[in-house]
């Protein structure tokens, strides 16, 4: 009788476990294919691609299919700081000081009036408004005040990859381009070092405690961002060396005798292995700095710079810049669908519903401040074209990455209020990345800089006839990739063991 129950036990565990393989393979693939699928529309739709991996995660996550519980969201967020890494080293990498010299006094009169009056607006819009959305908790005039600061130095940031994105897009050159690209840049590491204070200032500023606001608290800010550019200058003086002197060639032929290789031939195996070098040693400088309490995306940023600034020592395997973006740009297609999707799989939808209003409110404010501060910027950098004036506003609305990662942050830094506010931040981010790409390619064709908007007829017909196939090819391709994945989850399923073969019949 004892035989026959554990033999009864043995095969009811043996069913669930079987069960329980199914569901998972059928859920990793589900997963897959809706993150594909969204993906493409983003594509079709020319908006950022990562609003397609945010949605997916939104889908995916637990207040709507339920693929990935709240407990998986949770233990996935150990990856986000080598996701973070990596987009702030993306944003580092972006700041050329050669060419930041070119147009040095307008570039930074355009950040100093932009980022001056997004701040100021959006801070007095966060605080007026807060009292029409019920996702902010019940909070002090401090804590009120602390959020409609992080609120309003979020709103200062731009995306430059959005804005590269539109450039590629619109084959866009010229002056009101560079111009425009050296204000995205630096207003973006500006931003990272502001939020950097925000956020060692906030405590002291919920703090009941008299002592927090001493002359050594105070100083306390200005020690962390010193130890995060320390260690960022650190940190990309030791990955310039580790590239300039090729140190990942040296796993190649372990692997290649090891059979690791998957079939990958010698020169795809040393893009991998720089790929992963370089992903290494970002989430190393990024942990690194986080531990010693400091700010470790500013770290990374720091770090982009030096390796974006460096003096080339004349050795033949020296990076150029174009090289060095395209390697930091295609380890961000992995980790931004990794970081993008756990950010969207932890947004809470009715929470996001709620915040529409506040989010109306600071778009508008953002909108009026992003006009004020690029006619004082020109009127003040001496900015002479009359387009240039008139436009300039229209390429500073688009956010994505580099806001999204910092809400991220402050949402998982503060345990009270942090969650409520980073799904204010990604309602308000939502909408100007929905609505900031058409800005920017109205104002590429009115300042005449849009070369796609100007090719021949039949050069034209010919690039909207490749467009198109391209189109269709890649729709084709997402649609067998889904399918394949579909027919390889049932294939995985029907291979599990069936009841009656997991021990029989109960």
């Amino acid at each position: 009788m004892q035989a026959v129950s554990s033999s009864s036990i043995s095969s009811s565990s043996s069913r669930l476990d079987a069960a329980a393989r199914r569901a998972g393979v059928l859920d990793r693939s589900s997963a897959v294919t809706i993150q594909l699928l969204c993906w493409q529309g983003s594509n079709q739709l020319r908006l950022p691609q990562i609003t397609g991996y945010l949605v997916s995660g939104i889908i995916c996550g637990p207040y709507v299919l339920g693929i990935l519980s709240q407990e998986s969201v949770t233990d996935l967020t150990i990856i986000e700081g080598a996701c973070l890494g990596i987009i702030g080293l993306a944003a580092g990498a972006e700041l050329l000081l050669s060419e930041l010299n070119r147009s040095k006094k307008q570039v930074v009169s355009l950040t100093a009036g932009v980022c001056v009056m997004t701040w100021l607006l959006c801070y007095f819009a966060i605080k007026w408004s807060a009292s029409l959305t019920p996702v902010l908790p019940t909070v002090s005039a401090s804590q009120l005040t602390a959020i409609a600061s992080l609120g309003g130095t979020l709103m200062m940031a731009r995306s430059p990859a959005s804005a590269i994105a539109v450039l590629k897009e619109m084959d866009a050159k010229g002056p009101f381009v560079s111009l425009v690209m050296g204000v995205v840049v630096l207003k973006d590491v500006v931003v990272i070092v502001l939020f950097a204070l925000n956020m060692e200032l906030v405590p002291m500023m919920v703090s009941q405690d008299s002592a927090a606001f001493g002359l050594v608290h105070m100083l306390l800010p200005l020690l962390s961002v010193g130890v995060s550019i320390t260690a960022g200058l650190l940190g990309g003086y030791l990955m310039s060396l580790a590239l300039q002197f090729q140190l990942h060639s040296m796993a190649v032929p372990a692997i290649m005798a090891a059979g690791l290789n998957g079939g990958a031939p010698p020169a795809v195996l040393l893009v991998r292995c720089k790929q992963l070098m370089v992903l290494l040693l970002s989430t190393v400088v990024f942990s690194i700095t986080r531990s010693l309490e400091a700010e470790p995306l500013l770290a990374c940023v720091t770090a982009g710079m030096v390796l974006a600034n460096r003096r080339p020592v004349g050795a033949a395997n020296d990076l150029s810049h174009d090289e060095l973006t395209a390697l930091i740009n295609s380890i961000m297609k992995v980790t931004n669908v990794a970081f993008f999707g756990l950010a969207g799989a932890s947004l809470k939808l009715a929470a996001i519903a709620d915040s529409v209003w506040v989010a109306v409110v600071v778009f508008f404010a953002r909108l009026a401040a992003i006009m004020f501060g690029s006619w004082l910027g020109c009127r003040f950098g001496g900015v002479k074209q009359e387009l240039h004036q008139q436009c300039f506003w229209m390429s500073m609305i688009t956010q994505a990455g580099v806001a999204m990662g910092l809400a991220r942050i402050a949402g998982t830094a503060f345990s009270g209020w942090g969650p409520a506010f980073q799904t204010l931040m990604m309602a308000i981010i939502m909408v100007n990345m929905l609505t900031g790409p058409p800005f920017f390619r109205a104002a590429l064709i009115k300042v005449g800089e849009a070369r796609s908007q100007f090719l021949p007829s039949h050069a034209h017909t010919r690039a909207c006839t490749g467009t198109a196939h391209a189109s269709q090819s890649s729709c084709l391709q997402t649609a067998v990739t889904a399918s394949s994945l579909v027919i390889q989850a049932a294939a995985s399923w029907w291979a599990l063991p069936r009841p009656s073969q997991a021990g029989g019949t109960p």
